[in-house]
């Protein structure tokens, strides 16, 4: 079984999710859903990264310009 991680990037800092079984891509949300934990709902976020090979996904938050 491959486990995937995604890593959070939010204003320079970084928060990994662990044992990542599914992730939905909407254009409104992105959900994350691990074995252990309760799914994350992530609203501001996009997709930078897939890492196939490495199982890693990285989710940057986007700035909203006002």
């Amino acid at each position: 079984m491959c486990n995937v991680k995604v890593t959070l990037v939010s204003n320079g800092t970084k928060e990994i999710i662990e044992n990542v079984t599914q992730i939905d891509f909407d254009l409104v949300e992105i959900v994350v859903t691990t074995f252990f934990e309760p799914a994350r709902v992530l609203h501001g976020f996009k997709p930078v990264v897939v890492d196939f090979l490495e199982g890693t996904v990285v989710l940057e938050e986007q700035l909203i310009e006002e």
